[in-house]
C-alpha cells in the first residue's frame, strides 16, 4: 500500500498533520464497505517512535544513520494491505528519491505532504513544544531544508499545506483518491454511483469557505514565478549598483515601484543589516511560490505580497 511522506521545517506542523491524516484514512476505511473488505492498517513512523533525537542532526555521519532507521521500517513495513506515514523532516531530495524507489520496488503508490509554515511562526511554535528544537540546529535545519519540486517524479504527488491556516482536511479528496485508488474501486463496482457517490467514497467535500481555490488562469503560476523573479532582480540590481561605488547596501530603503514611500501603491523593501544573497533570495523566493500557488491571488496583488513577506523575513 501506499507511502505517505511528511515534509518539512522543524516545528512547522508535521506532526499535528500526521494525526489528522490518520484519523481521516481511518475513518474513510471504517465507513467504505469496499475498503473494509481489504483489511488495511496504517503505520506511523516518527523520529520519536523510530529513537531519533535532536542530537542526531548535528552530524551528517548522525544523519545517514537516522535515515537508515527510516529506509529499514518503510521497506519493513510497506505491504498490500498496509499504509506506512512517516513524520519526519525528510528534507533531503536524495533522501526522498531513495524512498520512492522503494515505494517503486513494490509497485504501489505514494504522495508526499509538505507542511509549510512562516520562518517567524516555526520559531514560535518551537518554543511551545515539550521537547524544542536547539535555536542554532533550528536556523541550520531551515537553511539545509530542499524544497519539495512537483516536477520531480520522487516529489509528485505534492500536497503542499499552509500549516498557519489551512488544514488537511481540504486536501483529503485527492489524497483518498490516490491512496486508495478510489477512481479504479468505482470504475469497477457498477453500483456504486460512480465517483460522486460519497456513500461508497467517504469523502466529506471541503466547503467553499475552506477549499483551496485553484488558480482561474492558466498562466497563473509563471506570472507568479514572473513577477517574484522580478523583485529578486531588482534587490540584486541594488546591491550590485551599491558595491560598484563602494557604498553598503546594507540598511537601504528599495522602492519596488513609486518615487514616494507615501504614494499610493508603492511597495518597498528594507534590505537587512547583513550580507544577502542570491541563494538566499531564490530560497525565500520558492518559499513564497509553494506558500501562494495553490491561491488564486489577483495578479496585481503578487508583489506587494512578496515584498511584505521578505520583509517580515530579514526583519525575523
Amino acid at each position: 500500500m501506499p507511502l505517505i511522506l511528511l515534509s518539512g521545517f522543524p516545528s512547522s506542523g508535521k506532526t499535528t498533520t500526521t494525526n489528522r491524516l490518520v484519523t481521516l484514512l481511518q475513518e474513510q476505511i471504517d465507513k467504505t464497505p469496499e475498503l473494509q473488505q481489504k483489511h488495511y492498517s496504517i503505520v506511523v513512523h516518527s523520529d520519536e517512535s523510530l529513537g531519533i533525537t535532536h542530537q542526531d542532526y548535528i552530524t551528517s555521519q548522525d544523519e545517514r544513520k537516522l535515515r537508515s532507521r527510516i529506509t529499514s521500517a518503510v521497506r519493513r513495513d510497506l505491504s498490500k494491505n498496509k499504509f506506512v506515514v512517516v513524520d519526519s523532516l525528510n528534507y533531503i531530495k536524495g533522501f526522498r528519491y531513495q524512498l520512492h524507489c522503494e515505494v517503486k520496488n513494490l509497485s504501489t503508490s505514494f504522495c508526499l505532504i509538505q507542511t509549510m509554515c512562516p520562518v517567524e511562526t516555526v520559531k514560535e511554535w518551537n518554543t511551545k513544544n515539550e521537547n524544542p528544537w536547539d535555536e542554532t540546529l533550528l536556523n541550520e535545519l531551515i537553511q539545509r531544508y530542499e524544497e519539495p519540486n512537483a516536477q520531480n517524479r520522487w516529489d509528485s504527488p505534492l500536497f503542499p499545506i499552509f500549516t498557519p491556516t489551512d488544514k488537511i482536511d481540504t486536501l483529503m479528496p485527492e489524497i483518498s483518491n490516490i491512496v486508495f485508488q478510489l477512481s479504479k474501486l468505482n470504475s469497477g463496482n457498477n453500483n456504486v454511483g460512480g465517483s460522486n457517490d460519497s456513500t461508497v467514497t467517504g469523502l466529506a467535500r471541503p466547503t467553499s469557505a475552506t477549499v483551496l481555490k485553484q488558480a482561474q488562469k492558466s498562466n497563473y503560476l509563471q506570472v507568479l514565478d514572473n513577477e517574484t523573479t522580478q523583485v529578486v532582480k531588482l534587490i540584486m540590481e541594488k546591491i550590485k549598483s551599491n558595491e560598484s561605488i563602494g557604498a553598503s547596501s546594507q540598511g537601504i530603503r528599495l522602492l519596488i515601484n513609486g518615487t514616494d514611500i507615501d504614494e499610493p501603491g508603492c511597495y518597498y523593501i528594507d534590505l537587512p543589516l547583513y550580507n544577502l544573497t542570491l541563494p538566499k533570495l531564490q530560497r525565500l523566493k520558492r518559499q513564497f511560490v509553494m506558500l501562494y500557488k495553490l491561491r488564486s491571488l489577483e495578479t496585481d496583488r503578487i508583489v506587494p505580497l512578496f515584498t511584505d513577506y521578505l520583509n517580515k523575513q530579514f526583519n525575523e
